[in-house]
């Protein structure tokens, strides 16, 4: 149950923080069942949501590969755009997609609430510098 393991660990992270839990801003990029494909079927991504959801959080969730159409009549899912992207608890990078591998450190950082003393960022894929990200300020999480 990888998706249950995936939120339970954002939400330690959280806690680490100092962050409170229920209402917690966290975005999920990606959605997809694989990488720059747009099929959300059989995707994992949504037991994650579902999970954070346990906790009273409810994410945002960002992919414009993904057929939006498709997740919200499967799932009842609306994705939000990368501008919602903001003031973040903690961020998810849930799925490879070239746009996100793009993303340098300080455009990730700004996802992030500025007020919050440690940025918790659940990196799924292994996408990001582990040396780059695991510092100071930055609760960084991996598979």
């Amino acid at each position: 149950d990888m998706g249950k393991y995936v939120a339970e660990s954002v939400v330690k992270n959280i806690i680490k923080a100092d962050i409170p839990v229920r209402n917690a801003k966290v975005a999920i990029l990606g959605f997809t069942f694989k990488e720059n494909c747009p099929d959300t079927r059989n995707t994992k991504i949504v037991d994650i949501y579902k999970e954070l959801g346990e906790y009273g959080i409810t994410p945002v969730v960002v992919d414009t590969t993904a057929d939006a159409e498709e997740a919200e009549k499967l799932y009842g899912i609306t994705f939000g755009t990368l501008e919602d992207i903001k003031n973040m608890d903690a961020v998810i990078i849930a799925v490879a997609h070239d746009e996100f591998l793009k993303f340098s450190k300080e455009e990730i950082c700004r996802f992030f609430n500025p007020d919050n003393k440690v940025k918790v960022l659940a990196d799924i894929k292994g996408l990001l510098d582990r040396k780059e990200y695991d510092v100071e300020g930055i609760s960084y999480w991996r598979l």
